[in-house]
């Protein structure tokens, strides 16, 4: 009997109540407890959906999704729903009393804490109990409660209270199933075992019993502990990320204090740690230093790079995206499969890929998130994101996840003065030569490994924007290029062909045939053996994303076409942000009369979208010392009165302070 999406399954495991009795028995598999019984009759059975057991020790859990409409448990709704009745008949039983809900009940849970710190009432009332805690206490010590202190403080003690959310209820159980099973997608394995439960009510359902049951539901135990095939895979999984990271590293490495300060946060109770910082700031160095500590500490690490993917829609089409073979398996359940409960590390760089301010891909965010709540259902996994702070600021999705319950942030900053000094001699240059502008520049590590490019050149301290760093790279990259063979290299073909591609497709990585045509395959071979392109499998990338945007601006400002028709010409999806920036500050510095062109068209024309104009606007309240002709053009565009007027002022205010 297969997983069915009606009946019984769907009045049970997919109940609030039906998720977590399943997540017992997934517990049962992974070997956490010993048995679970559901409806067991007798006096164990009253005011309890369940009993779980393991050794000598038995804990009956209660469940009830929540109180009317009310947003938390009192004491008062507790008494009326009979869940401290029950909890006094288990705990003077000598049983675990488990309340769960998806309401939370704050003071009851708080009392419960505190009561275990205490050796005795006296010990508790001294010193646990708080000003704002002793009503409610008073309370459970009513002759219709409790009784008495001594009662209620020794009942309190057997207490246990969570309210998990149903969506991470929901997500760790299909992180388990697509540990333990197979035979179905996780979900509904999940869902499978609920209808199991129905069929099997007040019977010891212990693992041997139940993978006897699990052939008549279309479901067998995996055999993924220990997979050699599995590990494989997650080795080279994170060999492509670290590849990719170290190919773009300082040599010498540049010692970073938030290395230490993450690896901190990570070994403490910090579940999930949002490294952040500005683009080419360093946040990729920062978590390749994390993992190198991580593995030198034995903890597994699964670490891969979201803006080089295709769209997913799961975390299982994740999974595969990212190289893992073994079939409906979540990044998530492929790393416990390797740790066996040790700590371990799961790391997702480059997630404003799916960010909606600038991302790629921002409708696969949601499945970032699942995977997310599917790594709270293993209390030794840390998860690691590296994201940048203008998607963070500006995606109130992105900015949330700090606040998760063990959440935590740590940004990136810019290099020192000692650290540029120390960088730029590495280099064989001059520190002191530096310019105040230029020792800015260097504060992105991104810079300088720009500039390491150029650094045996006479010139290479002859920059002075971000802009004449990437020329400069370039044209020694295509020399270096022309003169590793004596047959032409076709530099700016090989760019021109991947940049339109990945434009077309909206994607930072495209496959390798891309190049079939024009037999570019041979010459392109010359630019990865140059690290201006990256090889990954059977795609190629830009070394960095910022090059894809100069290479795109570059290469589209001798179009003869407009912004605006360029971004009619397609959806004018998200993707196109980041190429309209570059465009237009390129133009800026090179031709500053299409700038002001460019610019106007895009803010007036109707037809382009907001998001697209909210980065043109953007790009006005950065300008430095603007010039009469950028006042003229903007009180042009206000005269037009465009639905975005105050925004417009508002960016011309924030401009003036």
């Amino acid at each position: 009997m297969s997983p069915r999406r009606g009946g019984e399954a769907d009045k049970f495991g997919n109940r609030y109540e039906g998720r977590w009795t399943v997540r017992q028995l997934l517990y049962v598999l992974l070997g956490r407890v010993d048995s679970v019984r559901v409806e067991e009759v007798g006096d164990i059975g009253a005011g309890a959906e369940f009993t779980v057991r393991r050794g000598d020790h038995v804990e009956v859990h209660q469940v009830k999704r929540q109180t009317g409409n009310a947003n938390e448990w009192s004491i008062a709704a507790l008494k009326t729903a009979g869940v401290l009745r029950a909890a006094e008949t288990h705990v003077t039983a000598g049983r675990q009393f488990h309340f769960v809900s998806l309401v939370p009940a704050r003071a009851l849970d708080e009392l419960t804490d505190h009561a275990r710190r205490s050796d005795d009432v006296q010990a508790f009332r001294a010193h646990q109990l708080t000003k704002e805690l002793t009503p409610d206490f008073n309370n459970l010590c009513r002759a219709d409660i409790w009784g008495s202190a001594e009662s209620a403080w020794q009942v309190l003690r057997g207490m246990h209270i969570r309210w998990p959310d149903e969506r991470e209820v929901i997500d760790g159980n299909s992180a388990f199933a697509g540990l333990l099973l197979e035979g179905a997608p996780p979900v509904l394995a999940a869902v499978g075992l609920g209808d199991l439960v129905l069929d099997h009510l007040n019977e010891t359902l212990d693992a041997a019993y139940l993978e006897s049951l699990l052939n008549d539901y279309g479901l067998r135990r995996t055999q993924l502990f220990g997979s050699t095939t599995l590990a494989q895979d997650v080795r080279s999984v994170l060999d492509r990320w670290s590849d990719s990271v170290a190919r773009e590293l300082l040599i010498p490495m540049i010692d970073r204090t938030e290395t230490a300060e993450v690896w901190q946060q990570l070994q403490a109770d910090v579940h999930l740690l949002l490294v952040t910082g500005t683009a080419g700031g360093g946040k990729s160095a920062v978590a390749y230093g994390v993992v190198q500590v991580a593995q030198s500490s034995n903890w597994p690490v699964l670490a891969f790079r979201l803006d080089r993917l295709g769209s997913f829609s799961s975390s299982a089409e994740l999974g595969e995206e990212i190289g893992l073979t073994t079939r409906s398996i979540s990044p998530v359940s492929a790393l416990a499969a390797g740790s066996h409960g040790r700590p371990c590390l799961l790391l997702i760089d480059q997630i404003d890929a799916v960010s909606l301010a600038s991302g790629r891909m921002p409708a696969s965010f949601e499945v970032i998130a699942t995977v997310l709540r599917e790594a709270l259902a293993f209390p030794n996994m840390r998860v690691l994101l590296a994201c940048r702070k203008f998607d963070l600021e500006n995606d109130e999705r992105i900015r949330t996840l700090p606040q998760r319950d063990g959440g935590s942030q740590v940004e990136v900053m810019p290099l020192s003065d000692d650290q540029v000094n120390n960088a730029v001699q590495a280099l064989g240059l001059p520190p002191n030569a530096l310019t105040a502008q230029q020792r800015d520049l260097l504060r992105s590590p991104f810079n300088l490994a720009l500039l390491r490019s150029i650094a045996d050149q006479t010139d290479a301290l002859a920059f002075d924007s971000p802009r004449s760093l990437l020329d400069a790279y370039w044209d020694r990259k295509r020399r270096n290029c022309l003169q590793r063979r004596a047959l032409p290299v076709h530099f700016d073909q090989v760019i021109r062909r991947l940049v339109e591609a990945m434009s077309q497709r909206q994607r930072l990585a495209v496959p390798i045939t891309i190049l079939d045509e024009g037999d570019l395959a041979d010459d392109a071979q010359v630019l990865e053996s140059e690290h201006v392109l990256v090889r990954d499998g059977q795609q190629y990338a830009f070394f960095h994303e910022a090059f894809f945007d100069y290479a795109f601006a570059r290469q589209w400002i001798n179009r003869g076409q407009t912004l605006v028709d360029f971004l009619l010409g397609s959806d004018q999806e998200l993707f196109r942000r980041g190429q309209v920036r570059q465009v237009l500050s390129q133009l800026h510095g090179d031709e500053p009369g299409r700038f002001l062109e460019e610019v106007e068209a895009l803010l007036t024309d109707p037809q382009i979208r907001f998001h697209i104009k909210d980065v043109v606007l953007a790009m006005l309240r950065a300008l430095f010392a603007p010039s009469s002709d950028e006042w003229a053009m903007v009180r042009r565009v206000i005269d037009a009165r465009p639905e975005y007027v105050e925004r417009l002022w508002l960016s011309l205010r924030t401009r003036s302070r």
